[in-house]
């Protein structure tokens, strides 16, 4: 995955637009209402906010484009150099570099106008200051129209671009124009790239990704490259030439043999000689492409030895027309006249270029073995591969991907294991290697049926036996619903024919359904032993957390008023606890008879006697209630008065209040005091709810008076535009 994301750049806005959406913005966050009756503080304040406002804003949105653009200086080499190619870096850098200088130019205005502002004495002349500080802001913004419509194009290009990561295993295809490479890179990856029968088909670079090792490899397709001096190529060659330079890939370098693409096999080798700089420390394979148009055998003497001698100091001169020749001497005239410049302008790594020029000077010990196998060509050599394809019938396309990608993956672990860091992690590394304890040999316990199956295996006409499936045994059978598995076969028994034997009933002459253990009684009678020893000692041990009731009549008599007493503090202070609280109502429809209330105070142990009085004063006076409820209290206490336990100790209990306190008149209908406060505090809060709901608006006021004014719609509109603002 790539380390660079340029689709997450943000676009950059038109200076018009720009412009709007920052003055719309401030409209919406800021107050709109002022008016020269407030206190000239406030009027200044409110001034002063609009000019941070904007300022603020125009600040943050030059700030995203300086952080979403991609800084030259701090990426990787391949992308600064190819910003370079396609956008002029000193384009970019004066672009980004006015968006800074911008950037402080709005932040000086805005001091310097908010100083201002603090001294003015009237709205007007505070207002005045306004305008003209969002004015010269606003000129700041459209100063820079150019740049920004320069910055968003290179937006929408490079969101477009593919994301190529340089680091990651990858192989790059390069050649003349037309001479297969699209083809290639699509047969190997689902990249759709467009294959047309005319050059420069493919006008920049495709990314793609296939899978070879368990590991995931990135191809590049590169557009065609001319072989012209460095300074004459155009956007589209550099291009190519950057991936070369910066990447750390094998390079696949295709020659068309049938030279359909336009270009003799020696201008080919040729275009590999003169950019063979950049092949410094990459593998190498050589392609022979389109085979299904020419055969590799079909080459002749002359073009076998141009290829064989693409490490040559010369090249086998080709054989030219009048009028060719005169253009291949015109030619080498312009390369003389242009060396110097190309000197120059060395792309890749500059450290290595004794390394470069060393490939021209060293002599050629290679000689290609020119063998057809499987219809495909290959020679084999430490520094370089040569393989015949054919993207068409896909001919000699695996052979490429194999010997392309071990050879990468083998320079890639050479590096690693010459680096630094690689001394640091076997210095904690120890391999341990087992020594010969003795002479006895140990060879290894292979079981038989394994042996017999390898000698089976290396015999002519060998068919590995069918393993018979539970499915296969079902259809055999009549299939699902008749067939039924015979769980007997996987049993382990020491003889094999007793699985399919049946239990049977009767054995030696008795029957094996009735067949006793001669001990099976003494077993029942130690069980049952057994049994009633544990339910002894548990009835032990209840018997001794059984209480001993030593208690005579008279004490336990005393105990039960004691109780009784308790019961009837119980029931006091539950009452008091309910004192002032809403009684719960009762049920109408209920009626209970005279009757059933004396049945229910003999059970509760007190008189019927207030019950008879009450009866007979019922009409007479009205508040029997409460004459009533004082005779049966004072039968109560009068009971309860005195009371014995053991040798004269004596407890006596006062008179109580039984009627239900009054409700405090000062509370008007509250519990308690806090409720009464609580109450009021809620009045008070709604009150001014109320009252606040019609209070004077502030400026920080969204208030819109007449949705649809009459003087905008109304009448003719004219040709002029609806920007009222």
């Amino acid at each position: 995955m790539s380390h660079y994301n340029f689709r997450k750049i943000r676009a950059v806005l038109p200076s018009k637009q720009f412009v709007d959406n920052v003055l719309n913005k401030t409209q919406r966050r800021t107050p709109t209402v002022i008016r020269p009756g407030f206190k000239i503080i406030r009027i200044r304040d409110f001034y002063i906010r609009k000019v941070r406002t904007v300022q603020s804003m125009i600040h943050d949105k030059f700030g995203q484009i300086l952080d979403d653009f991609p800084d030259l200086n701090s990426i990787h080499p391949f992308y600064s150099d190819l910003l370079n190619i396609l956008y002029d870096r000193d384009h970019y850098k004066i672009a980004l570099g006015s968006m800074s200088i911008s950037r402080n130019i709005v932040d000086h205005i805005a001091k310097h106008y908010i100083s201002q502002i603090k001294y003015g004495d009237s709205l007007f002349r505070c207002k005045t200051l306004k305008r003209a500080a969002l004015g010269r802001l606003c000129t700041v913004i459209r100063k820079q129209k150019d740049s920004l419509s320069y910055l968003e194009q290179v937006r929408q290009h490079l969101s477009r671009y593919p994301s190529i990561d340089p680091t990651t295993r990858t192989l790059i295809i390069t050649g003349y124009p037309n001479v297969g490479k699209s083809s290639f890179m699509n047969t190997i990856t689902r990249a759709n790239v467009d294959v047309q029968p005319y050059p420069f088909t493919t006008k920049s670079l495709f990314v793609g990704h296939f899978d070879y090792d368990f590991q995931r490899w990135q191809c590049l397709d590169t557009p065609g490259i001319l072989d012209h001096p460095l300074i004459k190529r155009n956007t589209i060659e550099m291009q190519a030439i950057t991936a070369l330079a910066y990447i750390k890939s094998t390079i696949l370098f295709f020659i068309d043999i049938s030279e359909t693409c336009g270009y003799s096999i020696h201008q080919q080798v040729t275009l590999f000689r003169s950019i063979s700089r950049l092949f410094v420390g990459k593998p190498i394979v050589l392609v022979l492409s389109k085979i299904d148009l020419r055969k590799p055998n079909e080459l002749s003497q002359e073009e076998r030895k141009i290829i064989e001698c693409v490490w040559d100091k010369e090249l086998p001169k080709e054989t030219f027309s009048d009028e060719e020749e005169e253009n291949e001497k015109e030619k080498e005239k312009e390369e003389l006249d242009e060396e110097d410049e190309e000197k120059d302008l060395i792309i890749g790594q500059e450290n290595d270029e004794s390394l470069g020029m060393a490939l021209f000077n060293r002599e050629l010990d290679w000689e290609i073995d020119w063998e057809l196998k499987d219809g495909f060509l290959m020679a084999s050599d430490e520094r370089v591969k040569l393989v015949a394809i054919s993207s068409k019938g896909e001919m000699g396309i695996a052979k490429v991907i194999e010997q392309s990608c071990d050879l990468l993956k083998s320079e890639r672990v050479e590096k690693k294991v010459r680096s630094s860091e690689m001394d640091k992690n076997l210095n904690r590394l120890h391999v341990a290697i087992p020594e010969k304890r003795d002479e006895f040999e140990r060879p290894p316990n292979i079981p038989k049926s394994i042996l017999e199956m390898r000698e089976k295996k290396k015999q002519k006409g060998y068919v590995k036996p069918k393993k018979t499936l539970s499915r296969d045994l079902e259809k055999q059978n009549g299939g699902y619903g008749k067939y039924d598995i015979d769980l007997r076969k996987e049993w382990i028994l020491e003889n094999e024919e007793w699985k399919d034997d049946i239990i049977p009933e009767i054995w030696e002459g008795k029957n094996i359904a009735d067949f006793i253990d001669p001990e099976i009684e003494r077993k029942l009678d130690e069980l049952e032993k057994e049994e009633e020893e544990i339910i002894r000692k548990m009835e032990e041990a209840d018997s001794q957390e059984m209480e001993v009731n030593d208690l005579n009549q008279t004490q336990e008599k005393m105990l039960d008023k004691i109780r009784e007493k308790k019961m009837l503090k119980i029931l006091k202070k539950n009452r008091e606890k309910t004192r002032g609280r809403k009684s719960i109502p009762t049920n109408k429809n209920t009626k209970k008879s005279i009757s059933s209330l004396k049945e229910h105070l003999k059970d509760m142990g007190l008189p019927d006697l207030p019950l008879k009085q009450a009866k007979k004063k019922h009409l007479k006076t009205k508040r029997g209630r409460e004459k009533l409820r004082k005779g049966m209290m004072k039968e109560l206490q009068d009971t309860q008065k005195e009371v014995q336990i053991g040798q004269g100790v004596v407890l006596n209990k006062d008179r109580s209040r039984v009627r239900s306190r009054s409700v405090d008149p000062r509370y008007k209908g509250f519990k308690d005091e806090t409720q009464l406060k609580l109450a009021r505090k809620i009045a008070v809060k709604q009150f001014e709810k109320k009252k606040n709901r019609y209070m004077p608006k502030g400026e920080g006021d969204r208030s819109i008076v007449t949705y649809r004014p009459k003087h905008l719609f109304s009448g003719k509109r004219g040709i002029g535009s609806a920007d009222w603002r």
